[in-house]
């Protein structure tokens, strides 16, 4: 069944796959997803930082830490093909365009700045 076989010759790894698609990503963000808030002056100094897949909770409740994504398509692996991943963006609507969207604050290491907590 071809559905099942990669178009590249590697499997991708998490980090390759976000980075294949980094300038997507940051081009939706400051475009699309919340213009007032990262295009114009401030998209040059947007940074992509991934978590845990399916950590969204773990993330606001502090208990786990971002990692920050370096790199450029210049550094994926001979044989990767981005044909094998894809992007799914948030889509904001109505006042979350405006005032929506997850926001968390943490350092230069992606470490949290505020203690673990837990939503009641």
């Amino acid at each position: 069944d071809d559905n099942n076989e990669l178009a590249g010759t590697v499997y991708p790894t998490e980090a390759e796959a976000i980075v294949s698609q980094k300038r997507l990503i940051l081009e939706y963000a400051k475009n699309q997803l919340r213009p007032q808030n990262m295009g114009g002056p401030y998209s040059k100094n947007l940074e992509l930082w991934s978590a845990p897949g399916d950590s969204e909770m773990d993330v606001v409740q502090n208990k786990v830490s971002l990692v920050h994504m370096n790199g450029s398509s210049r550094d994926l692996r001979e044989g990767f093909n981005v044909n094998d991943v894809g992007y799914n963006p948030e889509i904001y609507v109505g006042d979350e365009r405006e005032k929506g969207g997850l926001r968390v604050v943490r350092d230069g290491e992606g470490k949290p700045v505020k203690p673990v907590f837990d939503i009641q």
